[in-house]
């Protein structure tokens, strides 16, 4: 399971500029409505407009205290979006099971050192699709998914960038509660809860669903692509398909004898 959903996840990095920079500015924007000093209420719009103008009219007034300025907002917007993509990565390692400490727990209620980390619903459903694909084909996927992403036509490539897409946007959705909670700690403006509890509930909701689709299209890129695999790497097909035995011959191929 590791092998091939970092084989998919890097694929999609570079579309993640526009998913990261809007809500960093969002997150910006409520923490200076969160540190207003002398606001009457959660949300003083008049409070923090002079507050934001005391700050440009005063400290920051001369060309370089503005040039400053503007330094400053855009390391707050991308810190706190980098932050935040950081923090994906570990939401989708926990989803999938794959989290060190929860597999180290598993392990110690299991009683069984070869106890597989399968205690998360996301988890449990990817390693359903990679053992049906093991069952049937007799391949592992750490294996081959790569060489099949190399040999995908484009639609099918397609189809699962975007299913990765809708993944990772929902474990980036996630990740924004970590944040959100953590102004609402230090500041203690409470609708920051509001915000991180909903991104959870909405993330977690999106999660669920869009890890369906992308095991549909891992499973159906696998389902087409398998024999032309075969094919390539001159494994004959005794049935016509990737029987069992033919995808242990391709595994031996393609694990090159470690």
């Amino acid at each position: 399971m590791d092998g091939f959903l970092s084989e998919v996840g890097k694929k999609a990095t570079e579309r993640w500029l526009t998913r990261l920079i809007l809500p960093g500015l969002l997150f910006v924007v409520a923490c200076a409505v969160a540190l207003t000093p002398g606001r009457s209420g959660p949300v003083d719009t008049t409070a923090t407009i002079e507050w934001l103008e005391w700050l440009r009219t005063g400290r920051y007034a001369s060309p370089s205290g503005r040039a400053a300025a503007l330094v400053i907002l855009l390391l707050a917007v991308a810190g706190s979006a980098l932050g935040a993509d950081w923090l994906a990565s570990g939401v989708r390692r926990l989803w999938e099971g794959r989290a060190l400490w929860l597999r180290r727990a598993v392990r110690r209620l299991s009683g069984s050192t070869e106890a597989r980390a399968r205690a998360t619903w996301i988890g449990a459903r990817l390693g359903e699709v990679e053992e049906r694909i093991r069952v049937q084909h007799g391949v592992h996927m750490s294996l081959v998914w790569p060489r099949l992403w190399q040999l995908a036509p484009d639609g099918s490539r397609q189809e699962v960038n975007a299913a990765w897409d809708r993944y990772a946007a929902a474990a980036l959705r996630t990740a924004w509660m970590v944040p959100y909670t953590a102004l609402a700690v230090v500041t203690g403006w409470w609708p920051a809860v509001v915000i991180a509890a909903g991104l959870l509930l909405t993330g977690w909701r999106e999660g669920r669903a869009a890890v369906a689709g992308l095991i549909e299209a891992v499973e159906a890129a696998v389902d087409t692509g398998l024999r032309g695999l075969a094919e390539t790497l001159g494994v004959p097909l005794r049935h016509g398909w990737v029987h069992h035995a033919d995808g242990v011959m391709i595994n031996e191929l393609l694990n090159k004898g470690r």
